[in-house]
């Protein structure tokens, strides 16, 4: 019988942390003990704290790589785009397939808010959010700075509002809520808001010719919130 290829010590990690996630997506934080978790990974609870001194350790690790993984994905996209304006449609036209092809951790996500009165879950999530924020509030200002948006737009005001959308779209997608794909939900408010500060015309058709729409996909069943 072939020995298993061991892994390394980062991917030994990757691997327990993507394995809980599809454990604490579905179940809170007290429900799931540490056994559940070395046993959903196909190890021994020894090798779990060999990486993770307590289960907190590694629920706050969770929460941190559901931001890592979005924002690697976010870069994938951007950097394709020629223009910092293209960067934030592009990476807000992806999302939808952002959320499916990371589906435990969006929903470990809104989960961990149930999770937030420990002070060490609730600055992670802080972080994360602020994280977003100044995400896109840095490539409005490039774009103000390159003559794509209008000056007297606040780009903090306006990345707010994008991350609002990203959790409201976060939550539908659990509730199983499919209409808000089906109505072209997120073009409609690209058009509604470029309307009010783009100085370049017609973007969503240049961003079209970059970034084909992405076919309709079914949103995964939704999960009961703790």
């Amino acid at each position: 019988m072939p020995q298993r290829k061991r892994l390394s010590k980062d991917a030994r990690r990757i691997q327990l942390l993507d394995a809980a996630a599809r454990l604490f997506c579905k179940s809170s934080y007290g429900q799931v003990t540490t056994a559940d978790l070395a046993k959903a990974a196909g190890v021994t609870e020894p090798v779990l704290y060999q990486h993770f001194e307590t289960k907190l350790d590694l629920y706050v690790a969770l929460v941190k790589r559901a931001r890592e993984v979005t924002f690697a994905k976010y870069e994938e996209v951007a950097a394709a785009m020629p223009t910092p304006m293209l960067k934030v449609l592009a990476v807000i036209r992806v999302h939808g397939g952002v959320m499916r092809e990371f589906d435990p951790y969006f929903r470990l996500h809104l989960r961990a808010l149930a999770a937030s009165d420990m002070p060490r879950v609730r600055q992670t999530l802080r972080e994360n959010y602020l994280a977003y924020v100044n995400y896109f509030a840095t490539l409005i200002r490039q774009a103000q700075a390159q003559g794509e948006l209008d000056k007297a737009a606040d780009p903090e005001g306006v990345a707010w509002f994008i991350m609002s959308q990203g959790l409201l779209l976060n939550l539908c997608n659990q509730l199983g809520l499919t209409e808000i794909h089906e109505k072209g939900y997120i073009d409609n408010l690209l058009k509604d808001v470029l309307a009010q500060i783009s100085l370049i015309e017609a973007p969503l058709e240049i961003l079209g010719k970059l970034l084909p729409k992405e076919p309709a996909a079914p949103v995964a069943d939704a999960e009961p919130l703790p």
